[in-house]
């Protein structure tokens, strides 16, 4: 499989000499080439099970790498390259992100000027991070899951108000899509508050086309899609945090007269118990309903589902970058949605187990 990744990825060979850099830097004394370029990134594995047929495996879920380049007074370039489990043995290269950034004044030290960012970055919004070593606990929230774009390809601008305030605006194509034939792309941006000791607040939106694949088909679905979303973080005690967060968002598929609501909630806690271990809950909600148009101009429900889940995890930092974690999470639903569909067996409620270890670096 290695000579297959090798002739398959030609970005192998690129990362294997930058990482060869710092080294050869350190053994030759050469600050200059030791400051070409900055490499982090983790490994993340785990061990996980299901009630729902007694299915449980271990498996290595995703190694990331992470190069950056600071460009001066001016700006920086940021490729976070990854390798994730495809669920089936194998894995798939993506570029998470990739993107410039620069501060439009230039180099100017004086005065606060906007930053803009350009080409593929994490989606700013909602509550919870996308990689395992940014988390509280094994799984995401129904919000993150069902509710948010993980990554967006465009524009974003971004400013730091003062007072704790920052705002940001970004034009991007579609909902994860790095390429976009649409006219309509999304329009979004996000308004924050921070307080040093208690935590900060803010307020997201979202509007455009959005592209998927319908269910084991090849047809794909535009929709118009709006999406608004508070979160909350809260620091009230040493060791503390709460987060919460709200979304609600509405899908009207073109050439159709239904409209699809979703709108869900969720809130957590974690806890340092110690230096060493932490405690996590986490209660989610999401309700989607879908309506159609009536003769006289007016909604009528067709179709409502809800669904909740409940998480606790305990957490563990061994040492400085490597960590472990349990999950033992609980969905259920008023409907019976979990299994495969057409199988025969579904229910509406499903328990997981997850061991989760990752290394940091």
């Amino acid at each position: 499989m290695g000579s297959f990744l090798l002739r398959r990825f030609a970005v192998w060979p690129a990362v294997l000499v930058l990482a060869a850099f710092p080294a050869a830097a350190q053994e030759n004394g050469d600050s200059a080439v030791s400051g070409l370029v900055e490499i982090s990134g983790f490994v993340d594995a785990s061990y996980t099970y299901s009630n729902f047929d007694d299915s449980n495996t271990f498996g290595l879920d995703q190694v990331e790498i992470d190069l950056s380049r600071n460009l001066g007074g001016i700006g920086s370039l940021r490729a976070d390259l990854e390798w994730v489990s495809d669920g089936e043995g194998g894995f798939t290269l993506d570029a998470e992100q990739g993107y410039v950034t620069l501060g439009l004044g230039l180099g100017r030290g004086k005065g606060s000027y906007p930053t803009l960012t350009f080409g593929k970055f994490n989606a700013p919004i909602g509550f919870e991070l996308l990689d395992a070593p940014d988390m509280y606990q094994y799984s995401h929230s129904l919000i993150f899951s069902n509710g948010l774009p993980t990554n967006l390809t465009g524009a974003m601008l971004a400013m730091d108000l003062g007072g704790g305030i920052d705002v940001v605006v970004h034009l991007t194509n579609g909902w994860d899509q790095n390429v976009d034939t649409n006219t309509n792309k999304m329009i979004g941006g996000r308004l924050g508050y921070s307080h040093e000791e208690l935590g900060g607040i803010g307020f997201s939106a979202m509007r455009g086309d959005r592209v998927e694949p319908l269910y084991r088909s090849d047809i794909e679905l535009v929709s118009n899609l709006t999406v608004y979303d508070i979160d909350l973080t809260l620091t009230p005690a040493p060791g503390l945090i709460i987060g919460g967060e709200y979304n609600n968002s509405k899908r009207v598929p073109k050439d159709s007269d239904s409209d699809i609501n979703w709108n869900g909630y969720m809130v957590m806690a974690h806890y340092r118990l110690t230096d060493v271990m932490g405690l996590t809950g986490r209660y989610d909600y999401a309700n989607t309903s879908t309506t159609n148009t009536l003769r006289g101009g007016g909604k009528g429900k067709i179709h409502s589902e809800t669904q909740q889940a409940l998480t606790i995890a305990p957490t563990f930092a061994l040492t400085d970058g490597l960590g472990f974690l349990m999950e033992l999470r609980r969905d259920f639903s008023d409907d019976e949605i979990f299994g495969e569909p057409g199988s025969g067996k579904r229910e509406k409620s499903i328990v997981t187990f997850a061991f989760e270890m990752t290394y940091s670096f």
